[in-house]
Order: C-alpha cells, then sequence, then structure tokens
C-alpha cells in the first residue's frame, strides 16, 4: 500500500497519481508492502536534500529506504519499504511529459527503497534496465 501526502496547493493530478500508484503496487505486487509518497515543491526538498545529503540545492526525487536491503536483507509481509518524496515543480521543468515524468520518478524513488542505485556507470545501468522493465508495463 502506498500512503500519498501532497503538500501542494490546487494539485490538479491527485488521481492520476492515485492511478499510477494503484498499477505500481499492481505490477510490483506491493499488496503487503507499505510507502509514503509525498508531492511537495521546491523549498520542501531542497531542505531535506540538505540536511539529510548535505546537498544545498533542489531536485527531483529523494528516497528515504526504511532499511539498508543489500546486506542480505529481504522483506516480509507487511514491510515498510520507506518513502518517496517527489518534487513537482521540478518535474515540470525538466519535462515535455510531465505525466510520464512523474511516473519515472515514482518508479525511479520506489528502485532506490528496493536496493536499486546509480553511484557508478555499471549500477546505473542495471537500475535503468529495470526502470524501462517497468515502464514497459505501463505501455508508456
Amino acid at each position: 500500500m502506498i500512503e500519498i501526502n501532497i503538500l501542494i496547493k490546487n494539485f490538479r493530478y491527485r488521481r492520476f497519481i492515485e492511478k499510477i500508484v494503484s498499477k505500481l503496487e499492481q505490477i510490483e505486487k506491493l499488496k503487503n508492502k507499505k510507502i509514503s509518497l509525498l508531492i511537495t515543491g521546491d523549498k520542501i526538498i531542497k531542505e531535506l536534500n540538505k540536511k539529510y545529503r548535505k546537498k544545498n540545492k533542489t531536485t527531483d526525487v529523494l528516497s528515504f529506504a526504511e532499511r539498508d536491503i543489500r546486506n542480505n536483507f529481504y522483506f516480509n509481509d507487511n514491510f515498510y519499504l520507506g518513502e518517496i518524496i517527489i518534487n513537482i515543480e521540478q518535474a515540470k521543468r525538466q519535462s515535455e511529459n510531465f505525466k510520464k515524468e512523474i511516473l519515472i520518478l515514482l518508479i525511479h524513488g520506489y528502485l532506490h527503497l528496493i536496493g536499486y542505485d546509480h553511484d557508478n556507470l555499471q549500477k546505473e545501468v542495471c537500475m535503468n534496465k529495470q526502470l524501462q522493465r517497468i515502464i514497459k508495463k505501463y505501455d508508456i
């Protein structure tokens, strides 16, 4: 289950977010997994990026995994994976197709929660393959 929190006033894409979240839950079989999704803007994400990543700049998505799964950890039923924070303002600036960008950022954040990273080329290629695999299931 993905819990959605939106901090943007007059946000008109809530139904779209709910639709892609529902589809992601089905595609990735997240029935017994929990994720928090926060939709926000530049100010809050910049503060979070500075506080937790020591980067004093805005970004498009942040993920905070509940556990480090790289150390032979596996997911049990009813497991909280973590939180994904999407910056709507940055998503609008960096994309021609806003809805597709939101989908990509949500999947990108989800992949971080389950242990994917892109801190070197090999890991980035692997993560991008997984991202494309999931996007393909959305028929986009």
